[in-house]
């Protein structure tokens, strides 16, 4: 598609395109009638055929008919060239892996909040007889009220529905590896059973940092998933509460009859532990507006939380000196991604001390991001880069020193060329 390309008159393609999700081009546009933002989907030119099109036709009115706010609305369905086109809302916000990527292991209270969401979707997909097949962190957003959006139903299906029931899979996965439920692997029958367990693993993921079975072979992962009882999250995160441990466990269960019965089973043991949602960084500022979105999503205001004090016990107990150390080795080893995990973990133990104006809190994320910089995740790197000018700006002015070193580094990334070095600097003990 040629940048500025007007499709009925109405919606004009911005300058470039955003990415390519699987047999879709993706593209910002503007929608000139109602003057708004919109994303558009075509499918890939280089792939499309016949079938390729009925699935790309398929996922959008299966996305239209699941009619709910943690979905994507879609607006229209058209052609242009010879190629099939669906106009989507437009999303302001970040999938959760990337946010897992930049962030780490999600606060308690966002983990439930996030898992509460989707549970909501995933109740309304029961109600058309509507499996997903591949919930995963890729497939979801947090935008920047706090409101979740499941993403991507080209996989799904209608069991019980003959016009959706049937699709040729040529050449594509029925799900993704360490996500997708044991019956997938094997090529049984699927039902709302196979969405929660990939709800587990996604919440899994959110709570750890990592997904649930992520071996060194395809073969391994497999094996593991087929065989061997899943993992529990409070092994890597001991202050995970044991509601919330338990809840996930189940939803890993290798037997769909393991299962909690329902999303209407895991919906309420998530409520009363969504509370204490502070800012994310660069992507969620506004608390108050984000408790407001969630309560909108899921129908309900949050209940009184049974958790409060499980919910930080955990990193009250890290010893930030030697945590300090470990972070600065794997950086000399050039671990940058455990690295900046570390120094992200670091900031958040700080920053409930010392509040989020601290200046060693401010190195810390410095170095979280530089560390993205040196893994040439130049994307992720910028947003932590401009979180961090406009707080330091908010607290030292423009004219701060600092600043200006982190408008040289952004403006670094922006032309593509590699930010300075990491500098050395004391460690979260030191005062400046």
């Amino acid at each position: 598609m040629v940048p500025g390309t007007s499709l009925k008159d109405r919606y004009r393609l911005g300058r470039f395109p955003l990415a390519h999700r699987g047999m879709a081009e993706v593209w910002p546009a503007q929608d000139t009638l109602l003057d708004r933002p919109v994303i558009v989907k075509f499918v890939d030119a280089a792939r499309m055929d016949a079938d390729l099109v009925r699935r790309f036709r398929r996922e959008a009115l299966l996305t239209a008919r699941l009619d709910h706010p943690g979905v994507p609305a879609v607006h229209d369905l058209g052609e242009h060239g010879g190629r099939p086109y669906v106009v989507l809302q437009k999303i302001d916000g970040v999938t959760l892996s990337d946010l897992v990527a930049e962030q780490g292991p999600l606060p308690l209270g966002w983990v439930a909040a996030i898992g509460a969401q989707i549970s909501s979707v995933l109740l309304a997909a029961r109600r058309l007889g509507l499996v997903h097949r591949d919930i995963k962190p890729s497939n979801a957003m947090l935008d920047r009220s706090g409101a979740v959006k499941v993403l991507d139903f080209g996989l799904a299906v209608m069991p019980d529905d003959d016009r959706y029931s049937q699709i040729t899979q040529t050449g594509q996965a029925l799900g993704t590896l360490g996500y997708m439920a044991p019956e997938q692997i094997r090529g049984e029958q699927p039902d709302h059973r196979t969405d929660l367990y990939g709800l587990g693993a996604t919440l899994f993921d959110l709570l750890t940092g990592r997904p649930p079975f992520d071996d060194a072979t395809t073969a391994t992962t497999v094996r593991h998933q087929l065989e061997t009882p899943p993992p529990r999250p409070v092994e890597l995160r001991p202050e995970t509460p044991a509601v919330l441990d338990d809840l996930v466990h189940a939803l890993l269960a290798r037997h769909p009859d393991d299962r909690p019965a329902t999303a209407a089973d895991v919906y309420p043991v998530l409520v009363p532990l969504c509370q204490d949602l502070p800012p994310i960084p660069g992507v969620l500022d506004d608390t108050a507006a984000a408790v407001r979105a969630y309560a909108a999503i899921v129908g309900r205001v949050p209940q009184q939380a049974h958790f409060r004090a499980a919910s930080t016990s955990g990193p009250t107990t890290i010893d930030a000196e030697q945590a300090a150390r470990h972070a600065e080795q794997l950086q000399a080893a050039g671990e940058f991604r455990a690295a900046a995990r570390q120094w992200r973990r670091l900031a958040e133990h700080r920053a409930r001390q010392h509040g989020d104006d601290d200046s060693v809190v401010f190195d810390l994320r410095l170095r979280a991001a530089r560390a993205h910089v040196a893994l040439g995740e130049h994307d992720r790197a910028l947003r932590q880069f401009n979180s961090l000018l406009q707080s330091r700006e908010r607290a030292d002015g423009p004219a701060d020193p600092v600043v200006a070193q982190l408008r040289r580094e952004i403006a670094r990334l922006n032309t593509g060329r590699p930010a300075s070095p990491p500098s050395p600097r004391r460690g979260p003990g030191a005062d400046r």
